[in-house]
């Protein structure tokens, strides 16, 4: 494998793409509303996004490079086979790299921040720098012990999908006229973008927790703390059911408020992930060995796939 194939597997360019298609989707189509409603000056420069898009891709890209530095014994384990990390490159390598893509993540934020926020720059880079200080946490600290990693991990995917919304926010908190003209707007779209957001959030959750079945044996031999080695596979199993069906009433929430405005695309989309979760609890109950936990995960990531395609027909 070279160098530059291997970089891309270590900062998971899937994750990546699918990060930034996510912001993408949630402003220029949930947020749609603010950009046809002919109040000028309502939305920022595109430049100004596109570096937030750009910090919070790059800012994550790190978090990975450094959760894979941190796991080179876990991984060796899990999945030697997929081993990057003193095979591709050396950690003096993997340091430079995290150094590099979390600065160029930082700088890029601040920038952006700077274009939106003239009165006080510092809450946008701020939320960032706090991003970049969890997700080394994470690596560091955190994955190892009961449920605080999956916790960190889910809240971060959660926030990318928050995050436009506040970044317009801060953006018209620079301009109250503009805000006042746009607030009914702004509250209108806020359910729809918290419906996402908690939808994101209980997604990776559950993800999150399923990998950590799924890499049960060497998280045991490194002494980690997940939630499968303190409960056990059962237990675990049961609150996975628990979380699924807590997904599921969200869903059929959302279903009923989008058949009601008439959006039937994204209502169908909704159904097809009620189905794929109801696929998923009588795997989670069946699961016996690594395979299943393994084709748990995929199944996991498709649904958060067609959740976030949803809002293109929004």
């Amino acid at each position: 494998m070279n160098k530059i194939k291997a970089f891309f597997k270590l900062t998971r360019w899937s994750n990546l793409l699918m990060i930034a298609i996510m912001m993408l989707i949630v402003y220029y189509c949930l947020m749609s509303p603010l950009f046809v409603s002919g109040i000028a000056s309502v939305m920022p420069s595109p430049p100004a996004f596109l570096l937030l898009l750009i910090s919070l891709v790059f800012i994550v890209a790190g978090g990975y490079v450094i959760n894979d530095l941190f796991d080179v014994e876990i991984d060796k384990l899990n999945k030697p086979d997929k081993l990057i990390v003193t095979k591709n490159f050396t950690e003096k390598e993997t340091k430079i790299s995290y150094i590099m893509l979390t600065t160029i993540g930082l700088a890029s934020g601040l920038v952006s921040s700077l274009m939106i926020e003239k009165n006080d720059f510092l809450t946008l880079f701020a939320l960032l720098s706090l991003l970049v200080a969890l997700l080394y946490s994470y690596s560091s600290t955190y994955k190892k012990k009961f449920f605080v990693g999956n916790l960190i991990v889910s809240l971060s995917v959660a926030f990318a999908v928050f995050l436009p919304w506040l970044f317009e926010l801060l953006y018209l908190s620079d301009n109250l006229l503009v805000l006042s003209a746009s607030k009914e707007l702004m509250m209108g779209v806020l359910p729809f973008v918290l419906i996402y957001t908690a939808f994101a959030f209980l997604m990776t959750l559950i993800r999150e927790i399923i990998k950590d079945a799924e890499d049960y044996k060497g998280d045991s031999v490194t002494r980690c703390r997940t939630i499968p080695i303190v409960l056990g596979i059962n237990k675990t199993k049961t609150i996975l059911c628990i979380m699924v069906v807590a997904l599921m009433l969200l869903l059929f929430y959302y279903s009923f408020i989008l058949f009601n405005l008439k959006l039937y695309v994204a209502f169908a989309m909704m159904l097809l992930i009620v189905v794929c979760s109801i696929f998923l609890l009588v795997k989670i109950y069946k699961a016996d060995v690594k395979n299943d936990f393994h084709f748990m995960s995929g199944l996991s990531k498709i649904m958060m796939l067609i959740g976030i395609l949803s809002m293109l027909f929004i």
